[in-house]
């Protein structure tokens, strides 16, 4: 295995995980960068993700420089072929082999957590949007979710069917004909239970000795801190324990999240997982070691900067129907992680989006108010930027956390702030 200084390197992704390709090339002699781009007629704004990089060199051809590429790294899902294909040729890879699907088809994960031994959240799989709308009209309070296409469809909430009827009447235009053919999945509520969950990295069925452990808002905030495997909730244990055989099976070398209610493991994410895990990118030390060892089947033990992280996302506040622009002081370009980007003279350009996201800030600490207070400082120097974060979120967070904390799952031994603090 070759020291990191030596090796070329190539990301694959959507954009997403841009920052990773950008982290790496700190370390490497080449961080090369992919993301999909083909189509009968190139388009500018998908060929130039990635461009302009002062660490990374985007590249359309990756296929004919495999020789000299050291590390592959697929951070995201799909691409389960490719990834076993260049295994099967002797290639370092830092991927899920294919795990995504789990993700993906929600069927295909309550069958292997079955196979697995763990307990199956009460679910019925329909199949087309007909079945769903007539299922629908006699039961109240489900969460639907949907096979594959989860660009279509987020997972909602069906309260009943007076307040689902407009829903279903928008997936009929948005799924047109093949309406009947979508596959979703109804599962019942999981109440009065506390979320929790793992957020970490696996190396052929094993996971390091401490991990982060962390609470979420979703598509808002995040807080997490770095517990030793024996100080993890017993759930999140059970899930692990569980999918070890699975993911050594698969040769499987990736993060991976995971999100357990109660007893159940309702959400797998086999992949980085976005707007909770880029802080890796900063509060752990030896990341590009850990990718590296672990493309090569050796599980190499996190270095961690801090106790504790905290992750806003960033909504563009100046409208995404065309190319979006940002500017980034020099003092908080390290802990500013952004997606589907390129850069022109130091100003980073956004194709036009669906959604207004565009990446997260960070803050870390060794308490969980320098952690937020960290974030709320770089926020700050955002100011004259056309985004916003809105952290009061953060009062809901510590609330969570000192709930579960009362039902035994540790956090943290440390007093959590007051709501005045983080308001403040």
């Amino acid at each position: 295995m070759k020291d990191l200084a030596d090796i070329t390197c190539l990301t694959v992704d959507y954009g997403t995980f841009l920052s990773l390709a950008d982290k790496m090339g700190e370390r490497v002699k080449r961080s090369l960068y992919y993301s999909p781009f083909e189509d009968e007629y190139r388009n500018a704004q998908r060929c130039v993700i990635g461009t302009g990089l002062p660490n990374v060199e985007r590249c359309d051809e990756w296929q004919d420089m495999v020789d000299d590429i050291d590390l592959f790294i697929f951070p995201d899902i799909g691409f389960g072929g490719i990834q076993r294909d260049l295994r099967a040729r002797g290639k370092a890879v830092w991927g899920g082999m294919g795990a995504s699907d789990l993700e993906l088809y929600r069927t295909r994960f309550l069958e292997k957590i079955e196979e697995l031994g763990l307990p199956v959240a009460p679910s019925q799989v329909l199949h087309g949007l007909t079945a769903l709308s007539d299922h629908l009209k006699a039961v109240d309070d489900k969460w639907i979710k949907v096979n594959r296409f989860r660009d279509n469809m987020e997972t909602w909430h069906h309260i009943d069917y007076d307040h689902s009827e407009v829903m279903l009447e928008w997936l009929a235009v948005e799924f047109g004909g093949v309406a009947d053919r979508v596959v979703f999945v109804v599962q019942d509520p999981i109440l009065h239970s506390q979320e929790v969950g793992y957020d970490g990295y696996c190396v052929d069925g094993q996971f390091p000795n401490k991990s982060f452990q962390g609470y979420e808002k979703k598509n808002q905030l995040y807080l997490g801190t770095w517990l030793a495997d024996d100080q993890m909730p017993d759930e999140v244990k059970a899930v692990n324990d569980a999918l070890s055989p699975y993911l050594k099976e698969i040769g499987y070398k990736n993060f991976i999240a995971t999100e357990i209610r109660d007893k159940f493991f309702i959400d797998p994410t086999p992949r980085m997982a976005g707007q909770t895990q880029e802080h890796l990118l900063e509060t752990c030390t030896n990341l590009p070691e850990i990718i590296n060892a672990g493309a090569n089947g050796e599980i190499v033990q996190p270095k961690f900067e801090a106790k504790f992280a905290a992750e806003g996302t960033l909504h563009y506040t100046a409208g995404t129907d065309y190319w979006m622009t940002l500017k980034l002081p020099d003092e908080v370009r390290r802990w500013v992680k952004l997606y589907g980007y390129c850069m022109v003279d130091g100003v980073y350009h956004f194709p036009p989006r669906k959604n207004d996201e565009l990446g997260v800030v960070l803050g870390n600490g060794d308490t969980v108010q320098a952690a937020i207070d960290h974030l709320k400082a770089n926020l700050d120097l955002l100011e004259k930027e056309p985004v916003s974060c809105d952290t009061a979120g953060f009062v809901d967070l510590l609330g969570e956390i000192e709930e579960a904390q009362a039902k035994g799952i540790h956090f943290t031994k440390q007093s959590l702030p007051e709501p005045a603090a983080i308001l403040t």
